[in-house]
C-alpha cells in the first residue's frame, strides 16, 4: 500500500518543477552567457585599442567614450585598456521625431496668440530652419544645445586654484615650438604611464583678476589635444599627439583627465539668480555667438546644467531693460550652461545680436533663439 503514495509523490514534486515560471531558469541560463548581438557589440580589445577609438568607430564620436566606459564599469582607467579584454558597446536607440506640425487653432477669424506647439518647435529644429529652443510653458517637449562633441569637450572651467597636472611636454623629434597631430613627443612626467594610455593637454591662462563685488584671482584651464603615450626611448617617456585643435607647446599641462561628451538638455531654471562674466575662454576680450564663456555663479547658488541665462550689457535704450545699480541695460545674449562647479559654471554663448565683454551682468531666464 506504500508503493503507490510513493509513486504519486514523487509525480505531485516532478509537477510543481514543471509548473514553476520558466523565467527562473532563464536568468540562471542569461548570466552565464555573453551579450547578444541585440544587446549590443561585444568587442574584443586588441594592443593599441582605446575607449576613445571605440567610441569613434561605434558611437561616430571619440568623445562619446564615457558612454562605453559606463556600460562596463569593470574598466578601472577609461584611457587604458588591456588587450584581450571584451568590451560591450551599446549604440543609443534612433530617436522617433515627430514631424507633425500643429497648426494654431483659429477662434473668431483671428489666428491664436497661444506659443507654438511642441511639435512645430520639434519640426523646425529637424529641418534645420531653427536651432534647439526651451520648451514653451504648457508644451513639454525635450530640447538639447545645438553643439558638437568636439566643441563641448574644450568649453573648460574656472577656478580659483591653480590647476595641477602630471608633467609637460620636453620636447619633440622635430625642433618646434608647437606640436601638432600626428608629431611625436617627449614627455616630462611625475609618474609612470603604461604605453597606449591616453592623455589631455591643457592651456592654463591666469591669475585673472576679478573684481566687483567680489574681488579674486584664478585661472581658466581648458583642453587643446590628446596624447597616446608610447614606449620609452632612451629612457625618456614618449607620445604621439593624437588630436590637436590648437599647437601644443612646452608651457602646456598634461593630465590623465579627457573631459567626455554630455547631450545638454535645455532646462532654462527659475528667474532670480545673476551671474557676472568673469571671462572668456580665449583671450579675445570681445564675445559672441560660438564662445564659451565663465560665470561667477555655480551649483551652490542653484545653477545647474542646461540653465538659460541672458547677458545684459549698458544701453541707452528704455525698452527691454534689467537695472544694474544705475545704470540701464538691455539683453544682447543667451547663453546655456555646460558645466558646473559649486562656485562656477561655464556656458556657451548659442546666440547673440552683439558682442559683450567681461564682466557682463547674466541673469537667468529665457530661450534660446
Amino acid at each position: 500500500m506504500t508503493r503507490p503514495s510513493k509513486h504519486i509523490g514523487a509525480v505531485a514534486v516532478l509537477g510543481m518543477f514543471l509548473l514553476l515560471p520558466a523565467g527562473i531558469f532563464a536568468q540562471q541560463e542569461t548570466a552565464a552567457e555573453p551579450a547578444k548581438p541585440s544587446e549590443g557589440i561585444v568587442h574584443t580589445v586588441v594592443e593599441g585599442d582605446t575607449l576613445w577609438d571605440l567610441a569613434a568607430k561605434y558611437l561616430g564620436s571619440p568623445w562619446k567614450w564615457a558612454q562605453i566606459w559606463e556600460q562596463n564599469r569593470f574598466i578601472t582607467n577609461p584611457h587604458y585598456i588591456y588587450p584581450g579584454i571584451q568590451v560591450v558597446v551599446v549604440p543609443p536607440a534612433p530617436r522617433d521625431i515627430d514631424l507633425k506640425v500643429e497648426l494654431p487653432p483659429v477662434v473668431a477669424g483671428k489666428p491664436s496668440t497661444e506659443p507654438p506647439s511642441a511639435a512645430a518647435e520639434a519640426a523646425k529644429a529637424a529641418t534645420g530652419t531653427a536651432k534647439p529652443v526651451v520648451a514653451v510653458p504648457g508644451h513639454p517637449a525635450e530640447r538639447y544645445l545645438d553643439i558638437k562633441p568636439e566643441d563641448f569637450v574644450r568649453a573648460g572651467g574656472f577656478t580659483r586654484e591653480a590647476p595641477r597636472g602630471i608633467g609637460r611636454i620636453r620636447g619633440g623629434e622635430d625642433p618646434k615650438v608647437g606640436f601638432s597631430q600626428g608629431d611625436t613627443v617627449y614627455l616630462r612626467l611625475d609618474k609612470e604611464i603604461p604605453a597606449g594610455q591616453l592623455l589631455g593637454v591643457y592651456r592654463v591662462r591666469g591669475p585673472i583678476d576679478v573684481s566687483g563685488e567680489r574681488s579674486y584671482s584664478g585661472y581658466v584651464k581648458y583642453l587643446i589635444g590628446i596624447l597616446q603615450a608610447g614606449k620609452k626611448k632612451d629612457g625618456q617617456a614618449t607620445a604621439t599627439v593624437r588630436r590637436s585643435f590648437e599647437d601644443l607647446t612646452r608651457s602646456d599641462l598634461i593630465s590623465e583627465k579627457i573631459p567626455g561628451y554630455t547631450p545638454v538638455k535645455i532646462v532654462p531654471g527659475a528667474e532670480g539668480v545673476s551671474a557676472t562674466v568673469i571671462a572668456g575662454r580665449m583671450e579675445n576680450g570681445e564675445l559672441a555667438t560660438g564662445d564659451f564663456v565663465y560665470l561667477d555663479r555655480g551649483s551652490a547658488a542653484g545653477v545647474a546644467m542646461g540653465n538659460v541665462f541672458q547677458v545684459y550689457v549698458p544701453t541707452g535704450l528704455a525698452t527691454g531693460v534689467a537695472s544694474r545699480g544705475a545704470g540701464v541695460q538691455t539683453d544682447v545674449a543667451r547663453l546655456v550652461v555646460v558645466r558646473v562647479t559649486p562656485d562656477f559654471a561655464s556656458a556657451y554663448v548659442a546666440d547673440s545680436t552683439e558682442s559683450f565683454g567681461a564682466g557682463a551682468l547674466a541673469k537667468r531666464g529665457g530661450v534660446v533663439r
